[in-house]
């Protein structure tokens, strides 16, 4: 992983915009986990559920900042 996970807090001062490239960037990087995993190029699984759950956390504050 490239960077530090944010926490929600923190992810609820970016722009929208900014949150949607985020996960975008982040399924990219889970994608790649995914195959270098199947095909035993990497050991580091732990990586895929930190990815996850940070993906999750942004997809909350967006549902968040959508109600009124």
């Amino acid at each position: 992983m490239a960077q530090k996970l944010s926490t929600a807090k923190a992810l609820r001062e970016l722009p929208r915009a900014d949150l949607l490239a985020q996960v975008e960037k982040l399924r990219q990087e889970l994608w790649q986990h995914r195959i270098k995993t199947k095909e035993g190029a990497t050991t580091e699984m732990h990586h895929i559920p930190a990815l996850r759950r940070q993906i999750a956390r942004i997809h909350t504050v967006l549902k968040e900042a959508s109600r009124p």
